[in-house]
């Protein structure tokens, strides 16, 4: 069975235009703005603004995200057999534009109630809305790069992109939103002045990357898509999917605690307002910016493996370093926060670039092209595992006694959790994805085969 069907069908095999790689990635910033903000900012909005208990407001935030777990995998269904003049995937980001910006505005507009408990439920439904409105354009607009081209090394240029602008989006969120909100008077008022302008960007990046990908290579819909558990089970015995999944699934554990804790760290352990997150993560993320191409550079003669191996190794040496830190030694710490920054950007780049050749393996063993299902999958294991950080950071700091009425006067014990649970939980997780991660085996030689067997039975 032929299952190619792609429009522009020699573009696919070939380098595709600078503009519309860049079309593409813009697609990320408002992607990467909405998961930094309600990443980094949610649980700190919670505790500090909306005055609930950090163990209670991180732990409520994974259930929001429950509901990912069968919205992402079936999303994706939809989009591989979505039929519509402007491919399988881009509708979504063109109807899904204002939605996904609007939820994001709604959930940061403060509940008018004063339990504590109702705040939280009233936080949490809304996070829940704002998630649904983020799968409906993040996971078909994930599944385009195993369209736009079926070459291994093509796909990593490709991610680069989408990476670089991703990290603009990221720089966006961590370096602007607290400036924002004082600029915006600080508190309720400062958090909807952020999330007006958050919003507006969101829904334009979206709409940006659906006129720019006009002329994207893309495949046919599907006639024979299977119910969404018999694909989750096929994917399941992808191997090379399931252990880079398995792999990033502890990685993005350790994303979502960094990004949760970031904020504390430097408020607490550092000493440093929240305006200095504006300095902070700049340096985190420009940095990943730069070393994006760099990246792409040692991928294409190392191999994605070895080179993302590299990156994983700087992340968490760094991370952990970070432990031992204090606010006597600034310098240092920007230092290491640079550092951090370059293996971030790794983690950034190559899970990305290497999903999409994992969907050949499976097209070899099937005879179907599913990016969808597997982005969806992918998605929802990255949405789940960034909603358990701010809760392994809310449980941190209740076990050390943060005390969200006290602001900048907590115990001593305050600071001893957050270096737990910002430096020492992550840099952990990290180390151990490298067990599933030596289990990827999906080299260059190897993908090339497996293409080729797959023309052969075409």
């Amino acid at each position: 069975m032929n299952t190619r069907n792609i429009t522009n069908n020699d573009q696919a095999m070939k380098k595709l235009p600078l503009g519309l790689k860049l079309g593409y990635g813009v697609g990320e910033i408002g992607i990467n703005i909405f998961i930094v903000t309600t990443g980094m900012f949610l649980l700190y909005y919670m505790t500090n603004v909306l005055k609930i208990n950090p163990a209670l407001a991180g732990t409520a935030l994974i259930f929001a995200k429950l509901w990912d777990v069968v919205s992402d995998p079936l999303m994706g269904k939809i989009s591989d057999s979505t039929k519509s003049k402007h491919g399988r995937r881009r509708p979504y980001l063109l109807y899904g534009a204002v939605p996904f910006g609007l939820t994001f505005l709604i959930l940061f507009m403060a509940p008018p109630f004063d339990s504590e408990t109702t705040k939280t439920i009233y936080v949490v439904l809304l996070y829940a809305l704002g998630c649904t409105a983020f799968t409906v354009v993040a996971v078909p607009f994930s599944s385009m790069v195993a369209e736009m081209s079926a070459d291994y090394n093509e796909r990593m240029s490709i991610t680069a992109f989408r990476m670089s602008l991703a990290s603009i989006g990221a720089l966006i969120a961590g370096g602007v939103a607290m400036p924002l909100v004082n600029m915006g008077g600080g508190g309720e008022q400062g958090f909807i002045v952020m999330a007006k302008v958050f919003s507006a960007v969101m829904i334009f990046s979206s709409l940006i990357c659906f006129f720019a990908t006009k002329r994207a290579p893309r495949l046919a819909a599907s006639s024979d898509v299977l119910p969404v558990r018999q694909q989750i089970r096929i994917a399941l015995k992808n191997t090379p999917f399931f252990m880079l999944m398995l792999s990033y699934l502890l990685q993005s554990l350790a994303a979502g605690v960094l990004m949760a804790g970031f904020v504390y760290y430097v408020r607490y352990v550092m000493g440093q307002s929240e305006d200095a997150m504006g300095i902070v993560f700049p340096i985190f993320l420009i940095t990943g910016i730069v070393f994006i191409p760099i990246w792409n550079k040692i991928g294409k003669k190392l191999g994605k493996i070895k080179a993302y191996t590299l990156g994983l190794i700087i992340l968490s040496v760094m991370q952990f370093s970070l432990f031992f830190t204090g606010p006597d030694f600034m310098t240092l710490f920007y230092i290491q926060i640079f550092l951090l920054g370059i293996g971030f950007s790794a983690f950034q780049l190559f899970p990305f670039s290497m999903l999409p050749d994992t969907m050949e393996y499976d097209q070899l063993n099937s005879g179907m092209r599913r990016e969808g299902i597997f982005s969806g999958m992918w998605a929802s294991g990255q949405k789940t595992a960034y909603s358990l950080g701010p809760a392994i950071v809310g449980i941190f700091l209740g076990l050390f006694h943060f005390n969200e009425q006290l602001g900048d006067h907590q115990p001593e014990s305050v600071a001893f959790g957050i270096r737990l649970a910002f430096c020492i939980f992550p840099a952990l997780m990290f180390l151990l994805s490298f067990i599933p991660f030596s289990k990827y085996d999906l080299t260059e030689a190897r993908f090339e085969e497996i293409k080729q067997q797959i023309a052969m039975k075409d």
